[in-house]
């Protein structure tokens, strides 16, 4: 799903998504862009987010997730890793 900047849906219709496709692709051609799509462009706000200190749980908020698991498998994130830095970051109070 991809959200406007009040946080509101975009119709999620194929048609929608079909429209929003063949504009990213016009615009690729357009400035000589590769790899372009809704999907490149969904993973790419999520790495950002994780990049600028967003929490997993924000992120799947964000790209409406079912699951933290699915989150941090879309970010190819090791699972063991995650929970090790959450212990570091839960150590950080004491």
């Amino acid at each position: 799903m991809i959200i406007t900047q009040k946080g509101l849906p975009i119709n999620n219709s194929k048609t929608s998504n079909k429209a929003i496709s063949k504009q990213l692709n016009k615009y690729s051609k357009r400035f000589g862009l590769e790899n372009i799509n809704p999907h490149a462009i969904r993973r790419g706000y999520a790495k950002r987010l994780l990049d600028v200190g967003a929490s997993i749980a924000i992120i799947s908020k964000a790209l409406v997730h079912s699951d933290l698991a699915v989150t941090t498998q879309y970010l190819n994130l090791d699972v063991e890793e995650v929970a090790k830095d959450l212990i570091e970051y839960s150590n950080m109070d004491q």
